[in-house]
C-alpha cells in the first residue's frame, strides 16, 4: 500500500487520482488530502519509480513542475511547494 501526501495540492485530488488511475490500472482512495494505493489484489507489484515518474509527469502537464518535488520515503510519496524567491533588478 502506497500514501501519496498532496499537501497544497489536495485541490487536485479527484484529477490526480484519475490520471493515476488510467495508467497504473489501480482504483485509488481519495482520504482527504492524501491519495491511498492498495497493489495487493492487483497481479503485478506497483514499482516505486515508475510511480514517481507518473508523479513528476502530472506535475509537467499541469505546469506545475517548477514550483513542486515529488520526495519519497519508504512507501509515502509527498508532493512539496518550493518557495519561490523573487529577484530583485
Amino acid at each position: 500500500m502506497v500514501k501519496i501526501e498532496l499537501g497544497d495540492l489536495k485541490d487536485k485530488s479527484e484529477d490526480l487520482a484519475a490520471f493515476l488511475e488510467k495508467r497504473l490500472m489501480i482504483k485509488p482512495s481519495i482520504e482527504g488530502s492524501t491519495i491511498i494505493l492498495d497493489d495487493t489484489k492487483s497481479k503485478v507489484k506497483l514499482k516505486k519509480s515508475l510511480l514517481k515518474a507518473y508523479l513528476k509527469r502530472y506535475l509537467h502537464i499541469n505546469e506545475l513542475r517548477k514550483n513542486h518535488r515529488v520526495l519519497v520515503k519508504e512507501d509515502e510519496f509527498r508532493l512539496v511547494g518550493l518557495k519561490v524567491e523573487e529577484k530583485e533588478g
